[in-house]
Formats: C-alpha cells, structure tokens, sequence
C-alpha cells in the first residue's frame, strides 16, 4: 500500500461471520468490488480466520486486483497466499509475520492512539500504520484524533490508516485530517440503503482532502 496519489481512499473490513448472510455475495455481484483498494478478513475470537470464506474473498479480490489481508492469522495468510496480515501492535507477532511471509507481504499494524507505537512499528517497516480512538465519541476527542491523524500525516510518510470510522462525517473529517486510507466495518454493512449506498456515499466524501500548503 502507497500513499493515495487522489487523496484518503476506501479499506474494507469483512467480519468473521459467515458471509453476512449473503450480502457479501450481493455486494460482489453488483459489480462494487472494485470501489476500494485494500480488504480485509477480521479473524475469529480464536484469533484465526475462516478459510473457506477466506478464499471465497481472496478469489474475488485478485479478480479486481485488490490486496485481502487477513487479521492475525501469518498461518493462513502463507497457506492460502493472502496479501498480507493485520496486527495489533505486537513486536514479537510482526516479526513472525515479516519472517513468514517475506519482504513483499503487505503488513499493516493497529497502534490505536499511540504515537509512540506507530512510530516504532514504522521503522520497523510496517507498510501501514493504523490509528484507531474507539472513546471518540465527544467533539473534543474526535478533535484529538484528528491532531493525531494530520500529525502523523505531516511528519512520517508511512501511510495512515484510520481504523474503523463510524461514520460517513468522521471519515471525512479524518481525510480532510491527512489520513491515507479510512477503513470501514460496521458501517458500510449496516447502512440502511445496503453496502453499495455505503460506498457510493463514502466515495464522494473522501474526495475531499486537506492539500498540504
């Protein structure tokens, strides 16, 4: 993953379910897959993903050329040749995933709120480094992450991910902030209008980005 040349773009989180009772299926028929440029499978409780639904995705997202990375799981991710893995900030897992699927693997790393995180993991060589603040709630907290989002955004060139955006305003508001990527889960999947709405709605928003000075 690169900095997007057209400002903060499109990260798909698929949950561990079952294929949300086939609006994945939907989804993909419709022809949307290809509205965004990174995907991800959430692993399990266990901490491993569902294989079969694994490579349901992977299938179709080597069609259109997107990257599936799936969450924790370096195992299935080489076994099934996934694009990469998603970690929470762990030295000692990054270093296993880094040794297990090699130098061309995408590996992106959850640091939540912590500086200090991100920057170690981005010297590590994360290809990603995403920042989440699930207490976000108040305007001065979403005012917060937003300081975080546009700092890391002027200081390091380590792509940022803003991790799981709650809403349509948040995620414009966190790419006009200098994030690279919005990553949306719950989203996009409970719209009321379905998924497609979601990334239609998504899309025009994050064409909207701060433009350094």
């Amino acid at each position: 993953m690169v900095h997007g040349e057209t400002g903060c773009q499109l990260y798909v989180i698929f949950p561990p379910g079952n294929d949300n009772g086939g609006v994945i299926s939907d989804f993909v028929e419709a022809g949307d897959f290809g509205s965004f440029v990174c995907t991800l499978l959430q692993s399990r409780s266990d901490g491993t993903v569902d294989r079969g639904i694994a490579q349901k995705l992977l299938h179709l997202a080597h069609t259109a050329n997107i990257p599936l990375l799936l969450e924790n799981d370096t195992t299935a991710a080489a076994e099934l040749g996934a694009d990469g893995i998603h970690i929470h900030a762990d030295e000692g897992l990054y270093h296993e995933a880094r040794g297990t699927l090699g130098d061309d693997a995408i590996i992106g790393v959850e640091c939540g709120s912590s500086r200090h995180a991100g920057l170690t993991f981005a010297d590590l060589g994360a290809d990603y480094i995403a920042f989440s603040d699930q207490t976000a709630i108040t305007d001065e907290a979403i005012e917060t992450f937003e300081d975080l989002i546009t700092w890391w955004a002027e200081t390091v060139t380590v792509p940022c991910v803003a991790w799981d955006v709650e809403t349509i305003e948040m995620a414009q508001s966190l790419a006009v902030s200098g994030a690279d990527f919005a990553a949306v889960n719950a989203l996009l999947w409970t719209h009321p209008k379905g998924p497609a709405a979601a990334i239609s709605e998504l899309s025009a928003c994050l064409e909207i980005r701060q433009v350094p000075a």
